[in-house]
This record gives C-alpha cells, structure tokens and sequence, in this order.
C-alpha cells in the first residue's frame, strides 16, 4: 500500500517535534550526591584536560582557570573579604564589563581581567544553599565528576533563596580540589542549610546557615554575565525552580581550596581523638611506663550504591563512592562513622564482601 508522501512528512515532523519538546522538557541529570565523598580521580576522563570538552578560546580560557589545582596556601598572600567589601571590590569592573564575554573586552580590561584571575582569596558569609553542579564541559561533560555550588550570602536565611532575596555570591569546589577539602573534615550537610536536590527540590539540612571561610582563586565566570543571571534581588523562580537572577556577579570563587567553619561545632566527620592532659601534680617520672602497640590501621568501606540514614538534624542520603570508617562488621551489616556518630547500613551497599 502507497502512503501519502506529504502525510507521511508531516507525520513524521510532528513526530520529530514532539521528541525534540519532550527532550527539553526533561530536566539536566545531575548527580545523586548530597555530600562530599572522595574521588578516585584516575577513573576521571578529563583529569589531564584542564580546558576540558571547550570548543572556543573564551572556553578553552575560563576552563582552565576554573581547573586550577591547589597552590600551597602557606605563606601565600591572600585578600580577605566579607560579602559586601567582595562587591565593592569588583564594583568597578563590573560596571565596565557588564553583559560582556571575555572575547568583547579592551586590551586594557583583559589586562585587568589576568591581574585579578591570578588572586588568592578569602570570602567570609553564610551558606545558605549548597548543591552538585550539572554535568559541565569544564568537567568533560561528566555526571559523578562535579564542581560543587556553594551559595553563599552576608546573612542566614531560613528558607531556600526565594522573590525579594539578596542574591548569593558563587564559590565552587572542583574535582581536583575535593578530596583535600573532603579529607578536612568539611560536609555539606553540617555546614548548608538547604541543599538542592538532583530533581532542583531543596532538601532543608534542620538547621541554620553556618558562617564560613572559604579561600580560593578568583575566577570571572563571563558565561554568566548576562542580566537573566547577575542582579543585586532575585526577581522570580522559574519552573525548573532555579531563582532568577541567581548570583550578585559574575565573578566567583573557583576553584575553592580550603573551607572553615567559623561557628558552631567543628563539621568533621570524624575528629581526631585527643589524649587527657596529664596530671600537672605527677611528676614525669612517677608517670608508669606502659608498653604500647602500634594501632591497627583504620578500616574502610565504600559505598555501591546511595544508603538513606538518619542524622541528628534530619535525614540524609549517603552518595555512591563516599568512603567510610569501617566501626564494625557482620554478615548482614557494616556499622561505620559519619559525622561524628556510627551508623548501621546494609553490607550490601557497599565493596565489603
């Protein structure tokens, strides 16, 4: 049977139309992680790119300042501000550059621009939202190879960013700079008051905003330099539940290096065991000698697959990769340290056998 050629083809474009709607419909995939975890970055396909999958010299240049390793922060002259001197701070070259890309600037704003992307900086503010970033072509375009999105503000706030809100300012963990933040006892969960979620719903984390340090290069992120992204108030939320404009300037903290808490308790994991003072009345050699072993080497388990749990402020999902302290062990089950406390997951999900 002959079918009509001009139906045919407009069967067939409707049909393209609506995959073509559906597939934009579809959110970004994006990471499960709710939290730090260590990388094995040798499983990483963009490790030795650090303009990773760019395509156009403003690319290939913004990527590699964002895929900066640490520096030694040891004797490194750094530049402190809080939110507001942070602003004033690059006031004047955003009002020079606004709505500009790195290819329309002068010779003497690119200049300026290399001078600044050189800084190191400390930011101080509350982190009022935290989340994983979405697959990035500084990334090579990978899902469980992130930056982080930190979103910090002047002040706390009890409720996600929302209409009539100041915007944030942008600071971003790398993957080359995870495992060592990772590895300082830094969490997300014990630090953010809301964290967003893979579906862009906002998970509140039960308690407040904590006030941070975090150090790192100044980077000029001009991909977001537009009015739809930079603006002093957020002015809507959008249906994909993003605020809009989402940050007070283009320029971020990128790549993060090292992150205090400056209030509250400390937000390890894990904190290192200190030995009682001894008793200033005992004299030294009145102290018994005791023969002492050398301390079995901590175990580990890492997670297959993500494990729901309970934590003192709420709940939270453990990602896939995050590696924990083995406490103990049966057939059944693994009970190992997360944020200060043990708690009993499946054996199942993870590596043990």
């Amino acid at each position: 049977m002959n079918a009509n050629p001009i139906r045919f083809r407009s069967l067939l474009a409707a049909a393209v139309g609506f995959a073509i709607t559906a597939a934009c419909a579809q959110p970004p995939r994006i990471s499960e992680d709710r939290e730090l975890k260590e990388f094995d970055l040798t499983a990483w396909n963009c490790l030795d790119r650090s303009e990773g999958t760019a395509k156009t010299p403003d690319g290939v240049e913004r990527n590699r300042r964002k895929n900066r390793s640490a520096p030694n922060l040891l004797g490194a002259r750094l530049r402190s501000f809080d939110t507001a001197s942070f602003m004033q701070e690059i006031a004047a070259f955003d009002a020079q550059t606004k709505g500009k890309r790195r290819k329309d600037l002068s010779s003497s704003q690119k200049a300026d621009l290399d001078q600044r992307e050189k800084q190191l900086v400390s930011l101080i503010g509350y982190l009022v939202l935290a989340y994983a970033g979405p697959p990035e072509s500084t990334n090579c375009g990978n899902i469980d190879f992130h930056d982080w999105h930190l979103e910090v503000f002047a002040a706390p706030a009890d409720h996600p960013p929302q209409p009539g809100d100041p915007t944030p300012i942008i600071c971003e963990i790398t993957p080359r700079t995870q495992n060592a933040i990772y590895r300082d006892h830094i969490r997300m969960q014990a630090l953010a008051a809301f964290i967003r979620a893979p579906d862009l719903s906002y998970e509140s984390t039960h308690h407040p905003a904590r006030r941070i340090r975090v150090t790192g290069y100044l980077t000029w992120d001009d991909d977001h330099n537009g009015s739809a992204d930079v603006g002093a108030t957020i002015r809507s939320v959008g249906a994909n539940q993003f605020h809009n404009p989402w940050r007070s300037t283009a320029w971020e903290v990128h790549p993060l290096v090292k992150i205090e808490a400056l209030d509250g308790p400390a937000a390890g994991v894990e904190s290192a065991a200190t030995s009682p003072p001894p008793d200033s009345e005992t004299p030294a050699a009145a102290a018994p000698v005791v023969a002492s072993a050398t301390p079995a080497p901590p175990q580990f388990a890492t997670l297959t697959q993500p494990v729901r749990i309970k934590i003192p402020y709420g709940e939270t999902v453990l990602p896939r990769g995050l590696k924990l302290t083995i406490v103990s062990r049966n057939a059944q089950t693994v009970t190992v340290k997360y944020l200060g406390q043990t708690q009993v997951i499946p054996i199942a999900s993870t590596d043990l056998r």
